[in-house]
Parts: C-alpha cells; structure tokens; sequence
C-alpha cells in the first residue's frame, strides 16, 4: 500500500488526466447546431442568391413601349404568318398573343420575321463583344452582378458551416461570411448603378426612343429583372445583418449545455 501522502496527488492527477482526455473528446467531436435564426438566416441567403441568378439570365431589364400581336399557332409552322402582327390563319391560330420587346444585360427579346417571338443573347463573344452591340457599360453590369452573384453563393455553403464549426484561422465565420454578403450586396448595388449609363446605345434607342438617356427611361419601363436585382440587393445586406443574431444564438447558454452533454444534434429554436 502506498502511503496517503502518495495516493493524494496521484488521484488528482488521474482526475485531471481524465478531465482533459473529455475536454480533447468534447472538442474533437463534430456538433452540428440548428437553431431559428441559422434557419432564417441560410433562407434568407438562399432566397437572394436565387433572385440574383434571375436577374442575370432573364431578358426583363428594359420593356419597351410598343405591344406586339403574336399569333398562337396550333397547326404546322408557316413563316407567313409570323410577323409580329395579328393574322387571320384559319384553324390555325386560335388567337393572338400580346407581347412586349425587352433588352436584359446581354440578352433580348423581339419579334423577328421567320420566327415569331424569340429571345437569345447578344453578347455572342462575351466581354470581347462590340460595344455597339454590348455597350461596356452592361458588361461592367454583367461583371458586378455576376461577382456579388458568385461571392453570394459561397456565404450559402458558409451558412451551413457555421452550424458545425464557428471559428477558422481564429477569426469567427459569422463575421467573415456578413463581410462576403455586404461586399456582395456592394457588388450588385454597383450593377444597378451601371446599367442606367449604358441607356443610351443604339440598342436601347431602336427600344425606347431616340429620346432615352442614362436614367430616363423615355417610352420604356423597367421590367422584372431589374427589380429581381434591386430586392437580391437588399436581401443580401439583411443576411448579413441576420448573421448577428445567428451567431449570438449559437452561444446561448442552452445550447452550450446541450453541447457538454455530448448531443451531438442540437436543435434549439
């Protein structure tokens, strides 16, 4: 038998020796960490990411003035009567459908003479494109957007991170992902401010009137696309707010009870 002077600081130091070897367990085991406002916030991401896309792809920037009858076709295809008026085709149309002519970033849509109403892009060699025919003012839109669009879907994976890990080269991931968003949403607000300068190329004047200028529209209105953009814009700095509470969730002192327990799902509202 050892004496009691010995077996004292021996169990203290098995008792620290095991409180260790939990801690090393605690921290090396992967939690994952649900809450309200991670949920909201992931949303919410999500949400402007997918109006930015669409704002990118659809031609619904500028709508142009001048409606557009456009028959609907039951029967064979007949380039006759493809004009972009209304025509009297028998059994073969049904009725006339209006449209509008609509320019997006690098994108249009118009009526054209053997196919009936079509939309296809004009940016046939991307940044290298004309200018007469892709105003450099839309590709520095096509830029931003498309940047702010990018930076955006990497803080919808990084979301997702932060339900698992909360910190990365000691910075917290909550604050560097808000960062990412508000230079995203500065990318796209960037984008909005662009496009209005590039009003005044041929392209927008053969749409609108001789009359149009940057930020004055003349017969056009603006379209969907834009306004998908502008709300994509403003989504993205409330993500970025939302970060905040996110964060500030996941250090409740539930939650860290939760963790210490060893739960290794914890799903707090």
């Amino acid at each position: 038998m050892y004496p009691a002077s010995v077996d004292a600081p021996f169990g203290d130091q098995l008792e620290e020796s095991t409180t260790k070897h939990k801690k090393r367990r605690n921290i090396n085991m992967c939690y994952i960490i649900i809450t309200t406002s991670n949920l909201v916030w992931f949303l919410c991401t999500l949400f402007a990411s997918m109006l930015l896309i669409t704002a990118l792809v659809t031609p619904k920037w500028l709508i142009g003035p001048n409606a557009m009858a456009v028959p609907k076709l039951s029967g064979p295809l007949d380039n006759n009567a493809l004009g972009g008026e209304f025509l009297d085709l028998g059994e073969k149309t049904h009725a006339s459908e209006v449209r509008y002519p609509s320019v997006g970033i690098y994108t249009r849509c118009t009526v054209m003479h053997h196919q009936g109403y079509h939309c296809g892009a004009f940016d046939l060699d991307g940044f290298a494109t004309d200018s007469t025919v892709y105003p450099n003012e839309w590709k520095a839109t096509m830029f931003f957007l498309l940047l702010g669009f990018i930076l955006l879907s990497i803080t919808v994976l990084l979301t997702l991170v932060t339900c698992c890990r909360q910190s990365a080269f000691g910075k917290s991931l909550h604050n560097m992902t808000a960062c990412a968003q508000v230079l995203a949403g500065i990318s796209v607000l960037l984008s909005l401010f662009m496009h209005p300068l590039g009003w005044r190329a041929q392209r927008v004047q053969r749409l609108c009137g001789m009359e149009v200028e940057p930020f004055y529209l003349a017969g056009c209105s603006i379209g969907s696309s834009m306004y998908c953009a502008s709300a994509g814009a403003l989504l993205t700095f409330v993500a970025a707010a939302l970060s905040v509470w996110a964060e500030s969730s996941n250090l409740r002192t539930r939650v860290r009870r939760r963790v210490e327990e060893g739960n290794m799902l914890v799903c707090i509202p």
